[in-house]
């Protein structure tokens, strides 16, 4: 029962409530309903602002706020230290050990000599010169009209001959790759038992068995889609359509998709090495896929999970993986038997994977106070700056190997990370519930342990930072190419995605890499998989463009 049902406060006389005994109950209900407005005013307030930072708001999430920013109870936060120090759970190292000495020492050593490195001075202005792969042709050579002695007929010396560059493009054109098969008739001698024999040779592997397309087109419609944004459509009625050749957007589709099942055998190869693995991050994005089952065919939300093999790993690859779910039934049909660490932002499908060891993602928690920032700056701020202290060891210990790096974060990271617990602590209960800031708090304490991994583990990043970047490319295409038509689709385009992900990964050209590849899975010859992965396929390429050192020939005998 609310309080205006309880009591009917038109009818009520002030004498008589002042002489009540259910005075102080209606004042604490009174009291009780001021609350709860305020803090509904406060959440419609925080509603809004996050709306208007959404519209005018810096994109950005780069801290505006100094590691060494000082808190504003550092006093306070101290003594909490010393109090929760026995029963804090990630306490202080002891006694360093040998090796962890002979670490800092290394440590320390090289903060010192970086120290001392000046920074290099920028270029000056002007522009810069044409890179020198590009290829140079001479389109026309200036002279004066008369070079010659109008007297006696000599020619000027030339002193030098000055160029100028300018860079220019050639539009893309489509041709006509045209193979001659040279068919051979019958012996005119009786040489050969076969000389009634016609022969002809056997036509070269392609990607597309029987198929119109040569190799640069394929390369064309799955880089032009996957890497460059470009749907179908688009590619069918703008850019092939100006090269001068009219194709429909579903023979670009079943293109796409013969090319996606060329490529499925490497994309297996890569699942099979990252579950190899001891340590993996993943993380899910939505994609709308067409419901064709439905009348009028709308669209329903589909997903594409990646899961990340780390750079100092042996699988470091990006996998895609297509799910017409979120729920926890995706990773664990992905992941299978894989019993390592998996980092990620704490969303619960990923709870419900047994014999998994789950890492939490710092910058998730730091971007929640970073939302809070405009209703709750005091507070907010103060743990986004406790944050920044964690980054600034991390970005002094980027370059050290996995237990230098697990040593220094155990020695500094471990103090900053007890603050920001005890800061986190003593303002939950200060702050509206279900506000921004609740929540950035409530998350922060919820992923307390799976945040703190990453001291144990020198392996382990801070973040998920790596495999957000590598979501970018999914938001752009689907911003462009809207939708997949089928679950084929979005099959097709994880294959294509893993493909083309874990080549940028290693610095690969995407054309030249990805049409080696067609050519050769086109006709794979037994143990030849392997070497395609792209970081084999970056040291084989390495290898054949180094020169040869000639070897000293022995003496003769």
């Amino acid at each position: 029962m609310s309080l205006t049902q309880q009591y009917d406060f038109d009818s009520i006389d002030a004498q008589l409530v002042a002489n009540s005994p259910e005075l102080p109950e209606m004042f604490a209900s009174l009291l009780e309903v001021y609350r709860m407005k305020c803090q509904s005013e406060e959440r419609q307030q925080e509603t809004i602002q996050s709306l208007l930072d959404k519209l005018y708001g810096r994109k950005s999430e780069k801290s505006k706020y100094h590691p060494d920013q000082g808190l504003l109870l550092p006093e306070l936060l101290e003594a909490l230290i010393d109090e929760a120090s026995d029963t804090f759970q990630i306490s202080v190292a002891g006694p360093e050990s040998a090796d962890v000495a002979d670490d800092k020492a290394k440590y320390d050593n090289t903060s010192e000599s970086t120290a001392e490195i000046k920074p290099k001075r920028k270029g000056g202005h002007g522009r810069k010169k044409l890179p020198s792969h590009l290829e140079r042709r001479v389109v026309e050579r200036l002279d004066i009209d008369e070079p010659n002695c109008e007297t006696c007929g000599e020619e000027r010396s030339i002193i030098r001959i000055e160029k100028s560059e300018r860079l220019n493009y050639i539009q893309a054109k489509v041709i006509v790759d045209v193979t001659e098969v040279v068919i051979r008739g019958p012996l005119p001698c009786a040489c050969d038992d076969d000389v009634a024999k016609i022969l002809r040779p056997e036509l070269p592997s392609r990607p597309i068995d029987r198929g119109m397309p040569g190799v640069e087109l394929l390369l064309s419609i799955v880089i032009g889609k996957f890497f460059y944004h470009l749907p179908h459509y688009r590619q069918a009625t703008k850019t092939l359509k100006d090269a001068g050749i009219n194709l429909p957007k579903q023979t670009l589709w079943d293109w796409t998709r013969k090319t996606a099942e060329l490529l499925e055998p490497l994309w297996e190869l890569m699942h099979r090495k990252l579950l190899m693995l001891e340590y993996l991050a993943a993380d899910e994005t939505t994609t709308p896929m067409v419901d064709r089952k439905r009348p009028g065919s709308p669209t329903k939300t589909t997903y594409l999970w990646q899961y990340y093999g780390f750079e100092d790993s042996a699988a470091p690859y990006t996998v895609f993986d297509f799910a017409l779910t979120r729920a926890h039934t995706a990773p664990m049909a992905f992941l299978g038997a894989f019993s390592g660490t998996l980092l990620t932002d704490g969303y619960s499908a990923y709870r419900k994977l047994s014999n998994i060891t789950h890492a939490g993602c710092m910058a998730h928690a730091r971007r929640k106070f970073d939302e809070a920032m405009a209703t709750s700056p005091v507070i907010a701020s103060q743990a986004v700056a406790l944050i920044a202290k964690l980054y600034q060891v991390e970005k002094e210990c980027k370059s050290l190997d996995a237990d230098s790096r697990r040593a220094v974060r155990r020695r500094e990271s471990t103090g900053h990370l007890l603050r920001l617990r005890l800061f986190l602590e003593q303002e939950q209960h200060r702050v509206v519930p279900q506000s921004k800031i609740s929540k950035a708090i409530t998350y922060a304490l919820n992923q307390w342990s799976d945040l703190c991994r990453f001291v144990d583990d020198g392996r382990l990043p801070i973040d998920n930072n790596a495999v957000e970047r590598e979501m970018k490319a999914i938001a752009t295409g689907r911003k462009n190419w809207l939708f997949f038509g089928s679950e084929r689709g979005g099959r097709a385009a994880a294959v294509i995605y893993s493909v083309l992900a874990s080549a940028r990964r290693h610095d690969l050209d995407v054309w030249q890499y990805l049409g080696d590849i067609l050519r050769r899975l086109a006709d794979l010859k037994p143990g030849e998989l392997e070497t395609l992965l792209p970081d084999a396929w970056r040291r084989e390429q390495e290898a054949l463009s180094t020169p040869a050192v000639d070897q000293p020939s022995s003496a003769a005998a």
